[in-house]
């Protein structure tokens, strides 16, 4: 038996290695398309995006400059809300198609924002992200349209006279264009 058990444990590590060896002379390609990119976002205001892949599949979108969104009022109506805007968006991204020149890519996640509002208002909140992006495979160019529903925060004066916290469902739509590296 003990005998049996040895031949095995040496069979055992033997086809180990040999996988380990095998393993090692592959290597791993990277599904990103790209690394960073920097550039333009519009639509719901506009302003400066930059996008850094973290891994293969996760990456982080930070958007700065005068952004503004729809926000629907606690009096049933909805408003126009402009201002200096920051959102950080955290997102899991896989291609989906591929073809022609161009590589599309889904992306979905969360995202954060605050910033100052017009009329001594301030607004925070966060919300989910989900999108599509091109990226032209001959040209360091990627584009990219999203939408961002989510809750938001206004502190201060709503635009309306009224002043305090007021809840409102906050939502963007964003087309960005980039310089990816």
């Amino acid at each position: 038996m003990k005998k049996i058990f040895i031949i095995l444990m040496a069979a055992m590590v033997a086809t180990g290695s040999v996988y380990a060896a095998d393993n090692s002379k592959k290597t791993a390609k990277s599904s990103k398309a790209y690394n960073m990119s920097i550039g333009m976002v519009a639509g719901s205001g506009i302003g400066v995006q930059f996008k850094d892949m973290i891994t293969d599949h996760f990456t982080i979108i930070e958007e700065f400059g005068y952004l503004g969104s729809w926000a629907a009022a606690g009096n049933g109506g909805s408003m126009p809300t402009i201002g200096a805007v920051d959102d950080l968006v955290l997102a899991y991204q896989a291609q989906c198609a591929e073809g022609q020149g161009i590589r599309l890519d889904y992306f979905v996640g969360g995202q954060i924002k605050g910033g100052y509002l017009g009329g001594g208002a301030g607004v925070i909140g966060f919300g989910a992200a989900a999108g599509i992006e091109a990226k032209m495979k001959n040209a360091p160019i990627a584009f990219s349209f999203d939408f961002r529903p989510g809750y938001g925060c206004l502190l201060g004066n709503d635009g309306m006279g009224n002043i305090g916290a007021f809840h409102t469902f906050d939502w963007t739509l964003n087309l960005g264009v980039r310089y990816t590296f």
